[in-house]
């Protein structure tokens, strides 16, 4: 018998949300990592801390100081984390 790796997932799109909603939908849906809220225009401090993470350290995450904003970011962590398929 194998045993199944638990992979990351994040459903929510960027393209159609405000920050606030999506960091609180990180915050919940990853709710046992540190990660913090901010108001938008801090949105590279939480973007910085969730590259960091862990649970993230098996994807690409792209460094946020890259971005001249948080869709184009969000977009690409959803798009390493879930995968072009999903």
């Amino acid at each position: 018998m194998s045993v199944r790796k638990t992979e990351a997932f994040f459903p929510f799109s960027p393209d159609y949300m405000s920050w606030e909603d999506w960091n609180g939908n990180f915050i919940i849906y990853y709710g046992q990592e540190p990660i913090g809220t901010s108001i938008e225009d801090d949105w590279k401090t939480i973007a910085s801390q969730i590259a960091q993470l862990q649970t993230f350290s098996a994807y690409p995450v792209s460094d946020p100081a890259n971005y001249e904003n948080w869709q184009d970011w969000a977009r690409d962590l959803a798009l390493s984390i879930n995968g072009p398929s999903r």
